[in-house]
């Protein structure tokens, strides 16, 4: 497989992976609701164009919707990189937290860690330790 990586004056490098480097495209495109990979046409045809280094467009269904987002493969690594329609990266360990979480938002657990943070530091211990600490370190 060859894959472009551009280099700092916007040319090309060009990274060459072998099929004993353990990376398998097909494996990590299957773990993705992507609706062209139910047509084996459609599957050959997009296998092809992203072994070649291209960013290719996808259906993902989820929820029964269609989205259409864009996947190229990083071998590198040995996953795929997911594109939203204005061609941002989505973190996969985003979407990963997501669908472990049953849909809780993002937002609604940043909200819950600060509560969480808030708790501790309203113990009426909390001042009493800091006090603490201080008298040692000037006793030394």
């Amino acid at each position: 497989m060859d894959f472009k990586e551009a280099d700092t004056n916007g040319n090309f490098k060009l990274n060459q992976y072998h099929q004993n480097y353990g990376y398998d495209l097909e494996n990590a495109l299957s773990k993705h609701p992507i609706k062209e990979l139910e047509t084996p046409k459609y599957k050959e045809v997009l296998m092809d164009s992203i072994k070649k280094g291209n960013r290719q467009s996808v259906t993902f269904v989820k929820d029964g919707n269609e989205i259409k987002q864009y996947v190229e493969a990083n071998p590198q690594f040995k996953t795929i990189n997911v594109y939203d329609s204005n061609m941002k990266r989505i973190d996969n360990r985003q979407s990963k937290e997501e669908k472990q979480t049953g849909g809780e938002t993002k937002s609604a657990k940043q909200e819950a860690k600060k509560q969480n943070q808030s708790d501790d530091t309203d113990r009426p211990e909390a001042p009493q330790e800091k006090k603490r600490r201080k008298k040692q370190s000037n006793s030394i």
